[in-house]
């Protein structure tokens, strides 16, 4: 092939670089680039979470109080108790346990559809990592339970409890992040709900 040839027909690979960038094209380099750095700073936030503040007394009490949330069953509890205790308020108090366990089944249906691996720390019974059941019904249960018991001490709770996933490594901070959102959109799902059903 002589000069002039190779010079009019290039081959397939500098068409390809001599090629302007498409829309679709831009939009999805762009994207890649976005997922890399939210995956860099999620692993920063869990590194961070699995190397500070584990002092073995802190670690056996974050233990304790995060198998508590096990099944919703610290959240459960806390509302059963109050429709037995809390006439007046017993209509927050049942509304909470049907949206917290809409947010364990939507939680349920959520986690198999993305089928995420937990991060490869320590073992678990499951290993479907997003989003997190602890943050979905600590926050499902904050947002609900907030008309009826001091918003402070409970909101606390549902924080410590969601923190509590990454920091014993078994959820990375976008799960408990994805899993605060689920349940707050859902408690808010129900009160919107309950609401419309009084009105009528």
């Amino acid at each position: 092939m002589t000069e002039t040839q190779a010079t009019i027909h290039p081959d397939a690979e500098e068409q390809e670089a001599l090629r302007p960038e498409t829309l679709e094209e831009a939009a999805g380099r762009r994207l890649l680039v976005s997922v890399d750095t939210l995956t860099r700073i999620d692993l920063l936030f869990l590194r961070v979470l699995r190397t500070r503040g584990h002092a073995p007394l802190v670690e056996r009490l974050v233990l304790r109080y995060t198998r508590m949330g096990e099944h919703a069953a610290l959240w459960h509890a806390v509302a059963v108790v109050g429709v037995l205790l809390d006439r007046r308020r017993r209509a927050v108090y049942a509304r909470s346990m049907f949206a917290i366990a809409a947010t364990q089944t939507a939680n349920f249906l959520a986690a198999n559809t993305l089928a995420a691996a937990r991060p490869l720390i320590v073992g678990t019974s499951g290993g479907l990592s997003t989003p997190s059941a602890h943050a979905s019904t600590s926050f499902a249960a904050a947002t609900s339970l907030s008309e009826a018991v001091p918003r402070l001490p409970l909101w606390a709770a549902a924080l410590v409890m969601t923190l509590s996933r990454p920091y014993m490594g078994v959820h990375y901070p976008s799960d408990s992040l994805a899993g605060a959102a689920l349940g707050t959109l859902v408690a808010r799902g129900a009160r919107s709900a309950q609401r419309s059903l009084t009105e009528r």
